[in-house]
């Protein structure tokens, strides 16, 4: 009975540990605009794409005629990041849309990526 009466508190500190730690991996995504002075889709989407290469985003699926999706991996397959990218042709100008989202636990601040890529589009 002693033993039972002990497990009960570890079990129950045990769980809301996970529940923490789980609640913490979910994050809202982290979504950024930019509109480039690029004069087609194509070459928009290009200049995102070597953007999220600097950061370290691979394209995956290849590049569609508005957008693609970039991962970057932590080396856990646990732990990944997406970049979701979209373009649209606005008043003659071209307006990325990129989204962010972080699935895991990793370190990444993703505020800090999306920063420089917002700040390596608008060059």
């Amino acid at each position: 009975m002693k033993k039972l009466l002990f497990l009960i508190p570890v079990l129950l500190l045990l769980t809301i540990t996970f529940i923490t730690a789980f609640a913490l991996a979910v994050k809202d995504p982290i979504v950024i605009e930019v509109t480039t002075k690029h004069t087609s889709v194509e070459d928009a989407l290009q200049a995102v794409k070597t953007a999220l290469l600097k950061q370290k985003f691979i394209a995956a699926n290849g590049e569609q005629k508005t957008g693609f999706t970039a991962t970057r991996t932590t080396g856990a397959k646990a732990d990944y990041y997406v970049a979701d990218v979209t373009a649209k042709s606005e008043n003659g100008k071209i307006k990325i849309i990129i989204s962010f989202v972080k699935v895991g636990t990793g370190m990444l601040k993703l505020q800090k990526v999306a920063d420089a890529v917002k700040e390596d589009m608008e060059k």
